[in-house]
Order: C-alpha cells, then sequence, then structure tokens
C-alpha cells in the first residue's frame, strides 16, 4: 500500500494502471470536455482525466484534500477524512 503524495510521485502510466486494476470506480462528473473518473484506491480518493474521446487519459491524481472532493459531494455521498 502507498500514500496519496507517494502515489502522486509515479509515473503516470503507473498511476493509471494501479488506480484501473486496483480501484474502486465511484463516480463521474464532466468538465468542459473531460470525463473525469473519481476511483477510491488504498485509502484515498483518484481522479482519472479522460479526454474528449474517452479513451485517452490527459490526468491521473490522488486527492490529498477535502476541498477536492466538493464537485462530488452534491451527488454522491462520501467519506470525507476530517
Amino acid at each position: 500500500m502507498i500514500s496519496a503524495e507517494e502515489f502522486n510521485n509515479l509515473p503516470p502510466h503507473v498511476q493509471a494502471q494501479l488506480a484501473l486494476e486496483k480501484g474502486h470506480y465511484l463516480h463521474h462528473r464532466i468538465k468542459g470536455w473531460c470525463k473525469i473518473d473519481l476511483y477510491w484506491l488504498f485509502d484515498f480518493y483518484v481522479e482519472l482525466w479522460f479526454l474528449y474521446d474517452l479513451k485517452t487519459i490527459g490526468l491521473v491524481r490522488a486527492l490529498t484534500n477535502n476541498a477536492s472532493l466538493e464537485p462530488y459531494l452534491e451527488t454522491i455521498k462520501l467519506k470525507v477524512k476530517t
């Protein structure tokens, strides 16, 4: 198991592979030309930003603060650490 900070220091292709293979899909949202999938991985949340073709991943990041979860809180119930 790794921390969110360690995850964010991994190469993007390794981050995406970990999220897709070991993460648990929770929800998605749309922002501009991106579909953003939210995953629960180990003990933190991860976003995968898919570009408009829905095949290309443009960004992977572990969410390291509660403010990053704000866009999801209106549509799903998440356990947010305080």
